[in-house]
């Protein structure tokens, strides 16, 4: 058997953004699209698949329903330039059962930085995952807004069903 490519069916996607600030916490949503290659069998991925995938982030459809933060988390991402958020997954370190261990690069602000992080496959199939990172290290300073700072740790996670492609 070989990789099979997915389409995430993204009316049914999400991603979720979550930062603490001297406030309160923020988190945001937003829609994401992209595709997906693997070796999926039985919900579960055949030892030593190679996965491939890449996704898209649209930083105007992040929204935490407060349009100030939004607006600022926009301007400092530099949406107006780069008005997507890209992943893509360039190697796999491991992947037995439903989990896998994958490196890949996240596109913002006109940045790219690689990240390592795990990814599990669900029912249905859907991949899910989640992460820690630092937007600092694509050049973008927290925002600061009155009495409001936010920290620059942000967590995000992952859920994108898949439709059988090609």
């Amino acid at each position: 058997m070989g990789a099979h490519r997915y389409v995430i069916n993204s009316p049914a996607a999400s991603v979720v953004f979550a930062a603490n600030s001297s406030v309160h916490p923020i988190r945001s949503t937003a829609a994401v699209s992209g595709w997906f290659e693997a070796d999926i069998d039985d919900d579960q991925f055949r030892p030593g698949s190679l996965l491939s995938g890449h996704l898209e982030i649209p930083l105007d459809g992040v929204s935490s329903g407060n349009p100030i933060i939004d607006r600022e988390m926009r301007r400092r991402a530099g949406s107006g330039a780069h008005p997507v958020i890209e992943g893509d997954i360039e190697t796999t370190l491991s992947s037995e059962g439903t989990e896998a261990t994958i490196t890949g690069t996240i596109s913002l602000s006109g940045t790219a930085e690689l990240v390592e992080g795990e990814v599990s496959v669900l029912p249905g199939p859907r991949i899910v995952g989640s992460g820690e990172f630092d937007i600092r290290w694509w050049g973008i300073k927290p925002p600061r807004i009155l009495m409001l700072r936010v920290d620059p740790i942000v967590m995000v996670e992952i859920d994108v069903p898949l439709i059988y492609g090609t």
